[in-house]
């Protein structure tokens, strides 16, 4: 339901937001209306990559409605969840799910010599559920931003 809005944001227009309906956020961020969900996020951090320079933000305010999320790749949209589902079923039902770690503004990657993120094969659950089990059971507490995420 958000393709027109993605079309006009990906097009120039004088004014993109007159052109849809938003609000501000609890941070003063605009906020589309009837998205899956939605961050805002302060400037944490600003690293230069080569010819690129990423930027990490801070996550101070978020909501998700439970809505379908929008993809775009390759010419063409599609819903995540959909598309994640299509993709487990071709594959014989075996999804997988990873996690980023985060402490005090750390990031925790796994492993000595070989860092990773740690990562589980979901074996035709729900990946984000079968991450969140392991994460706990590894002694973590782990926070439901997976039902921000369109897996």
């Amino acid at each position: 339901a958000q393709k027109d809005v993605s079309i006009k944001f990906a097009r120039p227009l004088e004014d993109r937001f007159a052109a849809v309906d938003w609000a501000r956020g609890p941070n003063g961020c605009p906020i589309f209306a009837e998205v899956a969900a939605w961050f805002e996020c302060s400037m944490h951090d600003v690293i230069e990559a080569g010819d690129h320079v990423m930027m990490v933000g801070r996550v101070t305010a978020f909501e998700s409605s439970g809505l379908n999320g929008l993809g775009y790749a390759r010419g063409g949209y599609f819903t995540p969840r959909v598309a994640a589902k299509a993709n487990s079923s071709a594959a014989g039902g075996e999804m997988g799910a990873v996690a980023v770690l985060e402490r005090h503004g750390s990031l925790f990657p796994l492993g000595d010599d070989n860092l990773t993120l740690p990562s589980y094969s979901a074996g035709g659950r729900d990946p984000a559920k079968t991450l969140a089990s392991q994460l706990e059971r590894s002694g973590l507490s782990v926070h439901d931003w997976f039902s921000l995420l369109d897996l």
